[in-house]
């Protein structure tokens, strides 16, 4: 080998950033701001794995600005340790204004434009999944129309109208290193619908109605619309029902009656590290001269068959309301609230007298205080997601 060719092979190895020494990579990645370290965990997968190492978990907020709002601020993610907002280089206002997100898992979000067309989006590097055209398999009662497409029910309603007040809940489940993906989503409370990768067509599940959904470890865990707890298996070519003793909340309704000026708002169904359901209640009471915005955590007791009601999640974790979404927090210098639930204005009961800036906040489990965090983009959506979070 002359000299030339020993050069060129020395600068070819000089190329192959997977071959930095880890402890070195480390202090590289641990020296970036966080939108820029999730960029780099994509590179490769020996920078992923290393990423594991000096990953940050805590919420994060999006913001999706309203189409009419004229602004030249592209600012969209808000790290509230840091207090700062960032850019989403890949994702301008136009993306993330003309669709609708459902539901985000680590750094990707589900999204739905008005042509009701789904798609998967990675927040820090714009990466795009493109969903199939919604095209059924099993029994449905949804209309057909003449060049065989499927009209949702109110079709006589125009599309956007549709997403927003139909398109309720969806969970979304992906793998960042292979990118196999989950998808789940439920309409008009009625209809629950999946795709997973590698599927020819969306599945439609025929007699499940349901309010709400969690993904983990391969299995959707349902909350039906008479209150119990329905898992199907996707750990399978087609999703199958797990029934009887394999189902430990077969036939085992969630019961809880309001005490008396307690009123629901919102239902949500989260997944522990242990794999023990959780349902999460929003609501309002009505205390001595005044209301409050609750939020109510259960768990089955499964030697005792009844839904008791937790005053901690355990630790460090915090829940994201919106996703149902349990993860351990990183310390975040104090700043992260453990042991507390993230929600927006929509999770709670509306306000007597709203104010456009309280638009996201915290509720401590421990104290049951709820306390408003003021976002300066109050004309816009925001949304809790938490970035990075190694959940299965």
């Amino acid at each position: 080998m002359d000299h030339t060719e020993r050069e060129a092979k020395m600068k070819s190895r000089d190329l192959r950033w997977s071959e930095i020494f880890s402890d070195a990579l480390q202090l590289i990645l641990e020296s970036l701001s966080l939108p820029d370290f999730h960029r780099a965990r994509t590179v490769c997968s020996t920078w992923y794995s290393v990423s594991k190492s000096c990953l940050h978990r805590y919420p994060w907020l999006i913001r999706f600005p309203k189409k009419l709002t004229v602004t030249t601020d592209s600012r969209n993610l808000f790290d509230p340790v840091a207090y700062k907002w960032y850019e989403t280089r890949s994702l301008g206002d136009d993306e993330l204004s003309e669709s609708r997100c459902l539901a985000s898992y680590g750094n990707w979000l589900l999204m739905l434009n008005p042509r009701i067309d789904f798609s998967v989006l990675n927040v820090f590097s714009g990466e795009r999944i493109d969903l199939p055209e919604l095209s059924l398999r099993g029994e449905v009662s949804l209309r057909r129309k003449d060049d065989g497409d499927f009209l949702l029910e109110h079709s006589s309603v125009d599309r956007e109208t549709i997403i927003e007040r139909y398109v309720k809940r969806a969970v979304l489940w992906i793998d960042e290193r292979t990118r196999d993906f989950v998808v789940s989503w439920i309409y008009n409370d009625r209809y629950l619908f999946s795709y997973k990768k590698g599927d020819d067509c969306w599945w439609h599940f025929h007699g499940t109605e349901c309010l709400d959904m969690a993904y983990k470890d391969s299995k959707l865990f349902v909350y039906t619309s008479d209150h119990f707890i329905e898992i199907l298996d996707f750990d399978s070519p087609s999703p199958n029902e797990i029934t009887g003793d394999e189902n430990p909340y077969w036939n085992r309704p969630f019961q809880f009656v309001p005490q008396l000026g307690e009123y629901f708002w919102k239902t949500r169904v989260a997944i522990d590290d242990s794999g023990d359901v959780l349902i999460v209640v929003s609501l309002k009471a009505f205390p001595v001269n005044k209301e409050e915005r609750l939020f109510y955590v259960f768990k089955m007791n499964l030697e005792g068959d009844e839904w008791e009601r937790l005053d901690s999640l355990g630790g460090d974790k915090v829940l994201v309301f919106g996703d149902g979404v349990i993860v351990a927090a990183s310390d975040g210098g104090g700043k992260i609230k453990r042991d507390s639930i993230y929600f927006v204005a929509d999770d709670v009961y509306p306000l007597r007298s709203p104010s456009m800036l309280q638009s996201c906040g915290t509720f401590d489990l421990a104290t049951a205080k709820l306390s408003w965090s003021r976002c300066p983009y109050f004309l816009s959506n925001i949304r809790w997601f938490v970035p990075g979070s190694d959940r299965k």
